[in-house]
């Protein structure tokens, strides 16, 4: 029997318990509020260190353990953007924990087959869809190259969220070879299309000829090789990913994850996270079918029902229409420590422990705001909630060369020779040839007395 349908068919039988166990909470469309504290587990991607942030929680790790991609590591072996499963404690009240342990996989180390970065945000890896997104690290330590001009045969390491049929929303993106010349490879996902010896992940043919016995169809794998047969990848080691599926912990354990809507609402309020099948029915998002939608990102808080994720809280992150950037140099004054907000081309942006932040030097490198300085350019990637602008992203970065200011957003306010983005008004009487309709917009130019001047602007895909 499908899993998915045996899933449901369990969740139908105990209705009535999962109701009766948790009370909604109040919240608008796009928080069902609850939250759990305790021992449990916490799936998401490192969004700062100092300890480690994950999911808005700061984790202290002086007596975790570090598993990395298999081997035993350490938290330096981590980086900005890696999704990581945490075991231990944390009080969501304080946004603190302590971690037990830590984990890393890649879900990919492998080859770029091909590069449509600038016209639809995605590459094919290893014959999977890697898509990208304003959240997205990229690393290339090499050389300047950057993602959209990566070359085919780059070698990367790819972390994000998937349910391994062959499409994943990317957290992080490293470059580890700009030209592969040999080594192992390695691709996570979820078996199909047993033919022989032969089966494939996503689009991938894997030939597993020097593999013992290939998993049952549906089973989550991880295989190694660096070889191929024409299309064929050939397979030297299989490994089944914990139970060889999706289910992120035990009956009973408490959950936090973050993730990709990999199957949206059904009629029976279940939807699916990277693959883990989630009860939304004790939630102020039960029925929710226009939001709880394939490809959003979301996190959920709640408590293992057998395989089944029975959410207490869920929070919808922004979509690409509400999403945009904001880059610009810090002024005197621009950064409040106390008040966990910057200020960038005039406009307050929040902070909070939910915020990607991304130094400029080395895998592991981040930043906090009171480490910021007059003359620091910053890009922050930003949305819009009750009113106020949030930074889902900072990242320092070096000033452009011949514009000190950028703006990527939808205009709001459309006059004659002035538009509007984010509140931060734009000069575009030195461009021409833009009607300013309802389309995503890249602005780049010179900001001075609370205006941009723009002196380019182009339509973002």
């Amino acid at each position: 029997m499908n899993r998915l349908l045996l899933k449901i068919l369990v969740s139908l039988t105990m209705g009535a318990s999962v109701v009766g166990l948790y009370s909604c909470g109040p919240g608008g469309g796009q928080v069902a509020d609850g939250g759990i504290g305790g021992t449990g587990i916490t799936q998401g991607r490192v969004t700062s260190f100092g300890s480690i942030f994950v999911n808005g929680i700061e984790f202290n790790t002086d007596t975790a353990s570090f598993t990395v991609n298999s081997l035993d590591g350490t938290q330096n072996d981590l980086a900005i953007g890696m999704v990581v499963r945490i075991s231990g404690s944390s009080d969501a009240t304080n946004a603190t924990g302590s971690a037990e342990s830590v984990t890393y996989d890649s879900l990919i180390e492998g080859l770029v087959y091909s590069n449509d970065i600038a016209t639809d945000h995605s590459l094919r890896v290893m014959d999977q869809t890697v898509s990208v997104d304003g959240d997205t690290v990229f690393e290339n330590s090499i050389d300047d190259t950057s993602l959209e001009n990566l070359p085919v045969n780059s070698e990367l390491e790819v972390s994000g969220f998937t349910d391994g049929s062959g499409s994943i929303l990317a957290t992080r993106i490293e470059v580890i070879s700009l030209a592969w010349s040999g080594g192992e490879l390695e691709v996570s996902g979820v078996i199909s299309s047993i033919s022989g010896n032969q089966f494939q992940i996503g689009g991938l043919t894997v030939d597993a000829s020097n593999i013992q016995s290939i998993p049952a169809a549906g089973t989550f794998v991880e295989v190694e090789g660096n070889s191929f047969s024409g299309n064929l990848f050939i397979a030297d080691s299989l490994e089944i990913e914990g139970d060889g599926d999706r289910v992120v912990a035990e009956d009973g354990d408490e959950v936090k994850i973050e993730g990709q809507i990999t199957q949206s609402l059904d009629a029976n309020d279940l939807f699916s996270l990277n693959g883990q099948v989630v009860d939304a029915s004790a939630t102020s998002l039960s029925g929710a079918s226009g939001q709880l939608t394939t490809g959003r990102v979301a996190e959920v808080e709640g408590v293992m029902d057998g395989e089944i994720l029975l959410a207490e809280r869920i929070k919808l992150k922004a979509v690409a229409s509400e999403r945009g950037e904001i880059s610009g140099v810090l002024g005197v004054g621009d950064v409040d420590v106390d008040g966990g907000t910057l200020t960038l081309l005039g406009q307050t942006i929040k902070v909070d422990n939910s915020t990607i932040m991304e130094g400029d030097e080395g895998d592991n490198n981040s930043f906090t705001l009171n480490q910021l300085s007059p003359g620091d350019y910053l890009e922050a990637s930003v949305f819009i909630d009750n009113g106020m602008l949030v930074a889902s992203k900072l990242e320092l970065d070096q000033a452009p060369s011949n514009h000190d200011a950028e703006v990527e957003g939808i205009p709001t306010l459309v006059n004659a020779s002035t538009i509007e983005i984010f509140g931060i008004t734009i000069d575009t009487s030195g461009v021409s040839g833009y009607s300013f309709s309802e389309q995503l917009i890249e602005v780049r130019g010179n900001f001075s007395n609370g205006v941009l001047v723009a002196t380019r602007i182009e339509e973002d895909d």
